[in-house]
């Protein structure tokens, strides 16, 4: 009775591990309780009238059981989860791929330990003077009880271990799936399932009519199998593990390029300015040393200053002044850029503070600390707008021994989600690729300088502050 509960007690198991396996890769159609208690009921009276009550009239073998078993899978999913079918059919073939697998490991720990549970029964009994036969079929049963017990426990927990791993090392699961990065992830548990066709196909054989276990002529499967099972297992975990990091490699390249294209834009676009800044600086000289001897000789000829003159010289000077920028922080680049932030604040009506000093004195390139702050205030400006009534950005630097300290602190509304793999600000863009590209690049040049970044946020009343400083080493060049 509890040998034939055991295939019973597997169907439920499955249905429970597949949808938790399930959910935690796709979003479900449904709240997420009724999905788990209808997926689990209906998944389980599936399989049971598939390989209980349709086996006991037509023979399914192993093939058409593992076809059946991913159908059921893919199934389920079409039922209550969003459509993803790259995605569903990893799903599908990890999970049958394991559930065969530790079928086998899970046979092998059954043999042996109902081996070694008869030999403990038999010492009992022998040692056991009051036995009758009732109370002979009734240990027996206990025994029985015992055993697919734990067999039940123990393939639970293997396969639970399997599918943990996998969720866990999958990290990147907002990942859209292509067919042919699909079928790098997929072939690994098809080669499995083929594996455990072909031992199973080992395992039970027929010689003269008899059916023969080869655990009973061969002893040293009873290692071999498990080990090889292990290591099927491994290697499926092993394949998602790859595939995320050439992911991540991926993204890292593209996000390389940007930055490094960035760089280059900004290189060009700043020489320009540069080029305008340093004809504006002669310019603005040329036109006070011409209002300087306007006026001395307009004095000269009149003998006293005129009021008016001084005033409409004055004024004169005033406009000259405004072909300077604002901000002299001692290197022209982030005197430019900070010039240009700030006149896209004034223009968006955001209260823009700035104390900063470029380090001449560290070795920094100036265009680093450039695609830092015009990556920070660009996203500090965004921040900014979705914010109503009084918002502002302040701008500090400072110098400490050979660390080098930008600090920018702005308003912003809203809640600020982090990724769980970066730790960074998910960025609200609409195009995905471009999630936190910012501050990765922030913190991409920070790590140049063996730094890093520090995100602060602080919630006083109805005021927010985001707080992002960067720290970058740069040693002193001693001239």
């Amino acid at each position: 009775m509890f040998e034939m509960l055991f295939p019973v007690f597997m169907y439920f198991i499955d249905s429970i591990l597949s949808v938790i396996y399930t959910w935690s890769f796709q979003e479900g159609r449904y709240r997420k309780k009724i999905v788990f208690v209808v997926w689990s009921i209906v998944c389980f009276f599936i399989q049971i009238a598939i390989f209980e009550m349709l086996n006991s009239r037509f023979s399914v073998n192993e093939v058409a059981g593992i076809i059946l078993n991913i159908c059921i899978l893919l199934f389920m999913q079409f039922l209550f989860f969003k459509k993803d079918i790259q995605k569903q059919l990893f799903i599908a073939f990890s999970f049958v791929a394991g559930k065969e697998t530790v079928k086998y490991i899970v046979s092998v720990f059954s043999i042996a330990f109902t081996g070694l549970w008869n030999k403990t029964f038999d010492i009992i009994l022998a040692k056991s003077e009051s036995n009758t036969l009732d109370k002979l079929y009734s240990w027996e049963d206990i025994s029985l009880a015992v055993i697919v017990i734990i067999c039940v426990l123990f393939y639970a927990f293997l396969l639970s271990v399997y599918l943990l791993l996998i969720s866990k090392k999958f990290v990147r699961k907002d990942y859209l799936l292509q067919t042919h990065e699909n079928v790098f992830l997929i072939l690994p548990c098809i080669a499995t399932l083929c594996i455990s066709i072909t031992i199973k196909m080992m395992i039970i054989s027929v010689e003269n009519g008899m059916t023969v276990i080869v655990y009973d002529s061969v002893p040293t499967t009873k290692f071999w199998i498990p080990v090889i099972c292990v290591l099927l297992l491994f290697t499926i975990i092993a394949s998602v593990i790859l595939f995320q990091k050439l992911v991540q490699y991926n993204e890292e390249a593209v996000k390389r390029a940007i930055l490094e294209n960035q760089v280059r834009q900004m290189q060009k676009e700043i020489e320009e300015i540069q080029d305008i800044y340093t004809d504006m600086r002669g310019l603005r000289h040329d036109m006070r040393s011409h209002l300087s001897n306007i006026s001395l000789y307009v004095k000269t000829i009149i003998g006293t200053d005129s009021e008016e003159l001084k005033s409409y010289i004055g004024k004169m000077e005033e406009t000259v002044s405004r072909l300077d920028f604002i901000y002299q922080t001692g290197n022209p680049i982030t005197d430019i850029i900070i010039h240009q932030k700030s006149q896209e604040a004034q223009k968006k009506k955001i209260q823009f503070d700035v104390d900063f000093i470029f380090p001449s004195k560290q070795k920094i390139d100036a265009y680093d600390v450039g695609v830092v702050l015009d990556n920070a205030l660009e996203n500090a400006i965004e921040a900014c707008c979705e914010v109503e009534g009084e918002k502002s950005i302040y701008l500090h630097a400072f110098v400490k021994g050979n660390l080098f300290f930008i600090e920018i602190e702005n308003s912003y509304s809203g809640k600020v989600v982090f990724d769980v793999e970066t730790r960074l600000p998910v960025s609200h863009k609409k195009d995905a690729k471009l999630h936190g590209l910012g501050i990765s690049n922030i913190q991409r040049c920070a790590k140049k300088y063996m730094g890093d970044i520090d995100i602060v946020l602080s919630d006083t009343g109805n005021k927010k502050r985001f707080n992002l400083t960067i720290m970058m080493y740069g040693k002193i060049s001693h001239p």
